[in-house]
């Protein structure tokens, strides 16, 4: 894997030197239709890489695994700068050249972070197509490239909501009782006509009995630019869809309450949405599969599951806000439920997996078909939470994705343990290692469980930090 580091590095390199002499990227110039050509020419470079990998050895290579690791390497190393330091929300061009305490506190245009990430896509492409190449050759070959579905969402997932970022809309607007609006607050400080206007009608509030918010709402009038006049409540996690636009129920008059006269909508065009959905569900359908097909051997399940009970009643005990009445409204949502119970199942699995591998490693014993067990189901179900919580984030922000402190750590737990999977499939691996590599992820882990909590870069900025509402 010398070959994939070195290729890594130079990446890195290349990045430093962008970033040095032409600044950080600029993600609003990939509007439509920059963002199709882009993607459109993607494609065709990595089909091309393919048609050619047996004339040229480096196109070969980035397919390999021998590729993929250090790319996944690279892209955690990358990442938990990322989660380690408080990302701002500074525009490109305010950025001063040549200063480089900014460039990590912001690192989706941090030159580096993005060709490594794109590295790990090429990589993706070209796995994708040898799959593809061989199943259409045998169909008896389908059994043995189960990964093609996740490896495919996982492309479709990471272009689109990439490319697509560029062309996505949120802007905030104000409403008042018996005041019809039209014009709305950018992101940018910018006002905005938009295509419809809206009224509202009565504003909701419920409590409980400490006060805290229950449940805020709003019954609105939209009146839309074809004339139509539709009436509609907006609450928290029940956004309204109208002409491309989801309404979201995003604040109020925290001074008056439930008499406020006035609620903050917020509104969201995000035309990308659809294909990158399309790759969320092969992702699911792929780890459904996974699951399916994964092999137990039956003397051990009994006490693998005496220890998963044990470890999901210690992760119960330890995270008080699934026994908690006194949900916020964010958390009032049907996905609060399946969301919290296969991370449940996830860490109980990853915890089990690194108490064989320290047991192993200090006993001189080899126990990695049963951790690969433990870790292939747990990482299934590690995806399961990843995906029910960016359908969550969808119905309750507008957003799926938004590199939120916890979910960039989620990222890095979810590549650390990809890279023991890859690993472990290398013809030549050392399993001392690997058993290292399931210890070290699940350290990881323990951050994106509740060590996010002590980190500064998630304090005052992670939507994820519910501890004061309990």
């Amino acid at each position: 894997m010398k070959e994939g580091f070195l290729f890594g590095g130079g990446l890195v390199i290349v990045g430093l030197a962008l970033e040095l002499s032409v600044g950080p990227v600029v993600w609003e110039a990939f509007a439509w239709p920059v963002n199709g050509i882009v993607f459109g020419g993607f494609l065709a470079v990595i089909a091309a890489m393919f048609w050619l990998r047996e004339k040229v050895w480096a196109f070969q290579f980035l397919g390999t695994r021998q590729a993929a690791i250090p790319a996944m390497v690279y892209a955690v190393v990358l990442t938990i700068i990322m989660g380690v330091t408080r990302q701002t929300n500074l525009s490109p061009g305010s950025f001063p050249k040549g200063e480089g305490s900014l460039w990590l506190n912001h690192m989706l245009t941090f030159w580096p972070f993005v060709l490594i990430y794109v590295y790990v896509t090429v990589n993706l492409g070209l796995v994708i197509l040898r799959q593809i190449r061989a199943v259409a050759t045998n169909l008896s070959q389908i059994t043995s490239n189960l990964s093609l579905l996740p490896h495919l969402g996982l492309f479709l997932a990471l272009t689109a909501a990439t490319l697509g970022n560029a062309d996505m809309q949120r802007v905030k607007m104000i409403t008042a009782i018996g005041e019809p609006e039209w014009r709305a607050l950018s992101e940018d400080g910018t006002v905005k006509e938009m295509p419809m206007a809206i009224e509202l009608k009565r504003f909701i509030m419920e409590t409980y009995d400490d006060g805290m918010p229950k449940r805020f709402a709003s019954e609105i009038q939209i009146l839309t630019e074809s004339g139509k006049s539709i009436e509609a409540t907006v609450d928290v996690n029940k956004p309204y869809k109208v002409d491309g636009w989801m309404i979201y129920q995003y604040g109020y008059d925290t001074q008056m309450g439930a008499q406020s006269r006035i609620s903050t909508l917020e509104l969201v065009s995000d035309p990308w949405l659809p294909l990158v959905y399309t790759g969320f569900y092969l992702m699911l359908a792929g780890a459904l599969l996974l699951l399916a097909y994964t092999r137990w051997s039956y003397k051990r399940l009994v006490p693998i599951a005496a220890l998963v009970a044990v470890a999901l009643a210690c992760v119960s005990y330890l995270m008080p806000i699934i026994r908690s009445t006194n949900l916020v409204p964010a958390l009032q949502s049907p996905w609060f439920t399946p969301h919290i119970l296969v991370y449940i199942v996830c860490y109980s699995l990853m915890g089990v997996a690194a108490v064989i591998a320290v047991y192993s490693i200090i006993r001189h014993q080899s126990s990695i078909k049963l951790v690969d067990n433990l870790v292939y189901i747990g990482l299934t179900f590690m995806t399961f939470g990843m995906l029910f919580g960016a359908f969550w984030a969808k119905e309750a922000w507008g957003h799926y994705w938004s590199w939120d402190p916890k979910e960039t750590w989620a990222a890095i737990t979810w590549l650390s343990y990809l890279v023991y999977i890859h690993y472990r499939q290398m013809p030549h691996h050392k399993p001392r290692l690997a058993l290292w590599m399931v210890i070290v992820s699940f350290m990881l882990l323990q951050m994106c469980w509740w060590g996010i909590n002590y980190l500064p870069a998630a304090k005052e900025t992670s939507v994820h930090t519910y501890a004061a509402s309990f």
